[in-house]
């Protein structure tokens, strides 16, 4: 008897299996290795071969879709859906598409299928290859993008310079608002404008080569012109452009930020004016020009071409020598401010060398020595010509940059931790879920076993997920996704009744000092977490004074005023200082990152400044280090003043100790294991359960008969908790609703249902019990 195709003869003497059955092997193994979905039908529409993956894909064996119609594997009516297409592939036509596709287990997909006719000797089509692609996680992470570009439009919106960004056609994918009013354009228009036809006839040859020299060197650069307004008037614009990269390293466009100096140049257009006025009107002119050249908001030098400093404007600055006079006569290398900071002599030179020889000079620089402050400058030299076009001149400008340097690093590092705060916020979402399950399961265990071991086991373990769950919570306070009982809080208060518990934890070789507002102006916060966050830094501050030091907690009222960070209004300032190690400016800039710890591996998770910065952003504030090596640390903790005053008023977590009257309980959950954890633990206490794997499910469920109580989770494929809520509260209102969430969407909870409770994951089933009988009383009595 012949061999089957495919199977394997390794007997002594057996004949090899035919070519033709090793080839069908060999390509079914190679088709079942790909991850891809793959099929071939027929030209009657049958699946004739399918690879593993599309088998697992529909959860079905092979042998049940093989000889199928499409038609009887998908349903009628997606298959109505993709009928044209497949009318246009047996017609010899290849088809690629992404549809819609509700799985029978796994919910809503997104689809990308490709059909590709098959032709006969003939000419004609015998059948289609069938490629699928699930590509759900594509369209989440597209969706997520698109947030993320809306947030950076809102933060480029609210800048007052033109911001741009092109790409290599010099079409431009976006321009904010700055820009949109300077052209008076929409932003359509604007996008499509060609700035040449705004530039000044006397630039526009210029700037026109400086740009494309520009671009080609993959380099940051500066353009300086006249550009026209909207109005009809000219301005003079300095744009700073700088190319932008793809994820391989190739040149994919360019971002730029320009910003008016007109009244600069204007400055330097009357200098270059006064220099070669005649010499009779030159004492009248010295006096309009010096009104004009020190009130110029920049550092203006007019050198000649050798680099000697002819003149100069008195604008001051922290990092200019006092008497800047004294450098006139000599090398501008050689003047008292760059004596100071020799670091730039090079740059310098090198400036002087490049303005002399026709080009425009543009870097920055960090100005930064010992005991003043350190400034950043935008440093310009540009060369001055007489009328044949010989450079007479130099032009010197330093722009003190400092501050835009600052608001552009709190805007990256905003933006920074908010992206780690949705990660961190998903992980923290998914993890409250399997501890559910697990201190569920672990709470009955430990309550039902009789052996002592065992019950020793699982109570170690149900510590262990505690553990766990507090971890998460922080996680949480992080991603500021944790909802938190903002009230107004008394900050000196909260502190002064810590002293005991900070004593302790301190331990007597640090010395506590106590600075607190006695004004008692309340801040909207959460008591609890406000605590736990000065006992992170309290624990931080030890940690970093091993042989002991000073730990200071200091209060005090800020008015805050144009803050990228902060709202404009009364914040009060916790501010906790030490006197320990200190930190420099790397471990600075990554110490809110989540599980980012400088401590030896065991004794500290990387989570305690993320948490405290996840409680004062959520409460409406923010948090900043300050820090240097050796020169100890300072945690400030911004948190804005309460409209209202505070109420003292002791809080005490009752439960509701009524005996459990007979109910029927709905619950909606799409994890089967936490459903099935709430399901059991509710029929265990005597309640009658219905279970529902989604909203679509749950809202049938409900139809059908009317529980005393719903049960539902928030993040659920297809329709999310709330709105399920919002459809049964319109058909029902006043219905008991329960929400079980491990991320404590507070407001989109209470948007669609306000008299809805909360119970936040994980819980054991006491706490489920406690809950659902508090939802049943106040249901009972009409509301809370």
């Amino acid at each position: 008897m012949a061999e089957r195709a495919g199977s394997d003869s390794t007997g002594s003497g057996a004949a090899p299996a035919p070519a033709a059955a090793w080839d069908f092997q060999a390509v079914l193994a190679i088709a079942d290795a790909l991850p891809m979905p793959i099929a071939y039908l027929d030209a009657g529409r049958r699946y004739r071969f399918v690879n593993r993956a599309l088998a697992e894909f529909f959860e079905r064996p092979r042998s049940e879709i093989l000889g199928a119609t499409m038609e009887e594997l998908v349903g009628p009516e997606v298959y109505a859906i993709r009928k044209p297409m497949l009318a246009a592939a047996y017609g010899g036509e290849r088809q690629f598409f992404v549809a819609e596709y509700e799985h029978p287990t796994r919910g809503p997909l997104s689809i990308q299928a490709e059909y590709i006719p098959q032709h006969a000797a003939d000419g004609s089509v015998a059948g289609i290859v069938a490629l699928v692609t699930d590509v759900t996680e594509q369209k989440l992470a597209e969706k997520a993008l698109r947030e993320s570009e809306e947030r950076f439009r809102r933060i480029a919106n609210s800048a007052p310079a033109m911001m741009w960004v092109t790409r290599l056609d010099r079409t431009r994918d976006f321009v904010n608002d700055a820009y949109m009013e300077f052209t008076g354009l929409s932003r359509e228009e604007a996008q499509a404008l060609d700035w040449r036809t705004r530039i000044h006839p006397d630039d526009v040859d210029r700037i026109v080569r400086e740009s494309i020299a520009g671009e080609a060197s993959q380099r940051m650069f500066t353009l300086e012109g006249r550009y026209q307004r909207f109005d009809g008037e000219w301005r003079w614009l300095r744009s700073v452009s700088q190319p932008r990269f793809g994820p391989e390293g190739e040149l994919v466009g360019f971002i730029g930020v320009a910003s008016d100096v007109t009244l600069a140049k204007e400055a330097e257009l009357n200098l270059m004016a006064l220099v070669e006025s005649q010499a009779g009107e030159l004492a009248v002119s010295e006096q309009r020009f010096r009104a004009i050249f020190d009130t110029v908001l920049e550092v203006i030098v007019l050198l000649d071409p050798e680099g000697t400093v002819l003149e100069l404007n008195h604008k001051s600055a922290v990092w200019r020598d006092p008497e800047p006079r004294k450098a006139i006569g000599k090398k501008i290398w050689d003047s008292p401010t760059l004596i100071a900071y020799p670091q730039h002599v090079p740059t310098m030179k090198r400036g002087i060398k490049a303005a002399a020889k026709g080009e425009l000079f543009n870097e920055e620089v960090k100005m930064e020595r010992e005991g003043v402050a350190t400034a950043f400058l935008d440093v310009a030299v540009q060369p001055i010509r007489d009328p044949a076009g010989k450079v007479v001149y130099l032009l010197f400008e330093a722009r003190d940059v400092t501050e835009l340097k600052a608001a552009q690093e709190q805007l990256r590092q905003s933006q920074k931790m908010e992206a780690l705060g949705q990660l961190t916020g998903g992980i923290a979402h998914d993890f409250n879920n399997l501890l559910t399950v697990v201190v569920g399961g672990l709470d009955l265990i430990e309550k039902n076993v009789k052996e002592e071991r065992l019950k020793r086991y699982a109570a170690n373990a149900l510590t262990a997920a505690e553990r766990g769950a507090r971890l998460t919570a922080q996680l949480l306070a992080f991603s500021r996704v944790q909802r938190l009982e903002v009230k107004p809080t008394h900050v000196a208060v909260l502190i002064d009744a810590m002293r005991p518990l900070l004593r302790n934890v301190l331990g007597p070789t640090i010395e506590k000092k106590f600075d607190l507002d006695e004004a008692m102006i309340p801040v909207m916060a959460d008591p609890t977490q406000l605590e736990l966050a000065v006992l992170n830094l309290a624990i931080n501050a030890r940690d970093a004074m091993p042989d002991g030091g000073v730990l200071s907690f200091t209060t005090a009222k800020v008015d805050v005023e144009g803050d990228p960070e902060l709202a404009d209004g009364d914040y009060i300032e916790l501010a906790v200082s030490d006197t320990g190690e200190g930190m420099g400016e790397d471990v600075i800039a990554r110490a809110f990152e989540p599980f980012f710890t400088t401590k030896e591996v065991g004794k500290g998770t990387g989570l305690g400044l993320s948490m405290v910065y996840g409680v004062a952003r959520q409460s409406g504030g923010t948090a900043r280090i300050e820090s240097r090596p050796g020169e100890g640390t300072t945690v400030r903790l911004y948190f804005r003043r309460a409209e209202e005053s505070a109420e003292e008023v002791a809080e005490a977590a009752t439960v509701a100790k009524g005996r459990r009257r007979k109910a029927s309980v709905l619950v909606v959950d799409d994890d089967p294991d936490v459903r099935e954890f709430i399901a059991a633990s509710l029929a265990d206490f005597g309640y009658a359960v219905r279970e529902a794997v989604d909203g679509v499910e749950g809202l049938k469920a409900f139809e059908e008969k009317r529980p005393d109580l719903v049960i539902l989770d928030y993040a659920m494929p297809g329709m999310n908790g709330s709105e399920v809520a919002s459809r049964m509260l319109r058909e029902v209102p006043g219905q008991p609703i329960l929400f079980v969430s491990g991320y404590n969407e507070t407001e989109a909870i209470r948007a669609a249902a306000p008299d809805a409770q909360l119970l936040a994951k994980p819980f054991r089933p006491d706490a489920l019990d406690a809950a659902v009988r508090d939802c049943l009383e106040k249901g009972k009595n009409g509301g809370p």
